[in-house]
């Protein structure tokens, strides 16, 4: 019976990564179907599709269980940078940037020692640097596009299968192209 339950004990890093999985899985599906569901109008869509705000107190929540874990923290950033490259000119993009920001430091101050943490947060770095770029591209371009590139390859070195990392530097160069 020892041995059974051994072969399936389930370390803590496995729940906290199928936990933020799951939550993330949901918060996409719950916004892919509202998105299909596109003809519901009025109060109905609203309730189908959850905030920003709601999306991020599940995420706060699920950091709460899971207080040493990157994930939630990386969600939350993710989400808020997201929202802001989305709507740069937005009234509160600016918070939502001092938010990710805040963000990053937690994450930090976690000192994640695997790779895959390790290449979360500097995924995370660079998008907030993209994220700046884009709200005030002239400004911000020269000034940040080299943090933007460095963490994603970063990113990359660390665990060359972070496919948002791929994605979003690939996205990066691009708008970098199209700038010129």
């Amino acid at each position: 019976m020892t041995s059974l339950i051994s072969k399936f004990q389930v370390s803590k890093f496995q729940v906290s990564k199928f936990l933020v999985t799951f939550a993330f899985l949901l918060l996409c599906a719950t916004s892919a179907f509202a998105q299909q569901n596109g003809s519901v109008s009025g109060p109905t869509a609203q309730q189908t599709q959850p905030s920003l705000e709601q999306q991020l107190a599940g995420l706060k929540r699920l950091e709460a269980m899971l207080p040493d874990s990157v994930g939630p923290k990386y969600q939350q950033g993710m989400l808020l940078l997201s929202y802001v490259a989305m709507h740069p000119q937005d009234s509160k993009a600016q918070s939502y940037l001092e938010e990710a920001q805040r963000i990053v430091g937690k994450i930090e101050a976690l000192n994640p020692t695997k790779a895959t943490d390790r290449s979360d947060l500097a995924t995370l770095q660079g998008f907030y640097y993209t994220a700046l770029i884009v709200t005030n591209p002239q400004q911000n371009g020269p000034r940040y596009y080299r943090d933007a590139l460095d963490n994603f390859s970063k990113a990359l070195q660390l665990n060359p299968n972070n496919e948002t990392a791929r994605e979003l530097q690939s996205k990066f160069n691009e708008g970098m192209n199209a700038a010129k």
